[in-house]
């Protein structure tokens, strides 16, 4: 099932680099915190370089067998300067 979320991104880590990026972080949402993975390249190096309890962020993806949400999408709500050049790539 296909599932969207708003919240603040925390914990970002980088579990893998080669040969497949892979990111996990968590996303605490109003009343729930959701641990997620990126393993979309554009997406994980994105992640990257968002700031860790401070930027929010919108997500669309499905969940995995261990609960965990697989993101497909993902917009930064509300970017800073420096978000919108490095991360929006505009």
């Amino acid at each position: 099932m296909k599932r969207n979320y708003v919240g603040i991104v925390d914990k970002i880590k980088l579990i893998s680099s080669f040969p497949d990026m892979l990111v996990r972080f968590t996303l605490m949402t109003h009343n729930e915190t959701i641990n997620c993975l990126a393993s979309d390249r554009q997406l994980a190096n994105k992640l990257l370089f968002l700031e860790n309890g401070k930027t929010e962020i919108a997500l669309f993806g499905h969940a995995n067998r261990r609960g965990q949400l697989v993101v497909e999408k993902m917009m930064v709500r509300n970017p800073t300067s420096f978000e919108r050049a490095y991360v929006m790539g505009a």
